[in-house]
């Protein structure tokens, strides 16, 4: 029994395709993969991943678990108001916009354009339904449905990590699971292994490659902005680690 952990993926469909085969025949029944989230933005094929997250979890038997990242979280706001646009002005997210349809990112660059400072007061709709309505009813569920926190016997499992300064896991705060907070990882000192993605802080080699970080008993393992994505099992503490998959997608 244990616990696969696969960091952010951001729109990285080669990447995560050979994570998912490389530990496809390693996965035992009684064990439990946990994707950390941000499948979303950056990268060109966000429903190319979503598709291929959504494939693994029917085709393995293990128990699979999937958390919110701090794209998704802005993107359903965006979703339920569409009023509000951090979404688009502030995480790439005309990359996943086009990976569902190539009008929907052009009616909504034009109207961006056109709306400009009013977007950052907050005074007009986006024609963002577009966008959403490209968007498989599958992957609206999957995205609704994502969880903020998974705890195993092996280790608790957020996307942000979580703040040092609360004990209990049932009191941390939703915005520190999903973004962060300040102190950690540095200041934890709980008895809980804690794996996260989000921060980018992965340590570099002499060669360049990227490493996760293990600061005390958390392992930070979002490597995705080097191209490479990196899962992590527990308690034997196995990495899996990618080739090498840069991306040249724009948000211009």
């Amino acid at each position: 029994m244990a616990t696969i952990a696969i960091g952010d993926i951001h729109g990285n469909r080669r990447a995560l395709n050979d994570t998912l085969d490389q530990i496809r025949g390693e996965v035992a029944d009684d064990d439990t993969v946990v994707f950390l989230g941000d499948y979303i933005d950056r990268g060109p094929d966000t429903k190319g991943c979503i598709d291929a997250v959504l494939a693994f979890q029917r085709d393995v038997r293990a128990k699979v678990v999937c958390l919110l990242g701090n794209h998704e979280d802005w993107l359903l706001r965006t979703f339920r108001d569409h009023a509000c646009h951090s979404w688009l002005l502030g995480m790439e997210a005309f990359a996943t916009i086009r990976s569902y349809s190539v009008d929907a990112e052009r009616l909504l660059r034009k109207a961006k354009s056109n709306a400009r400072s009013e977007l950052w007061a907050g005074h007009c709709t986006l024609p963002y339904e577009a966008f959403f309505d490209a968007v498989p009813r599958e992957h609206i569920q999957f995205l609704d449905g994502l969880r903020v926190h998974h705890r195993t016997a092996d280790c608790v499992c957020s996307h942000g990590g979580l703040d040092p300064r609360v004990s209990d896991l049932d009191q941390q705060t939703r915005y520190s699971l999903i973004w962060g907070a300040g102190p950690f990882p540095d200041d934890y000192e709980g008895a809980d292994t804690v794996v996260y993605g989000h921060r980018n802080n992965a340590v570099l080699t002499a060669g360049g490659w990227p490493t996760p970080a293990l600061v005390g008993r958390t392992f930070g393992i979002d490597t995705i902005s080097h191209g490479v994505l990196t899962a992590l099992r527990l308690p034997d503490a196995r990495i899996f680690q990618t080739a090498r998959y840069d991306l040249s997608a724009s948000d211009a």
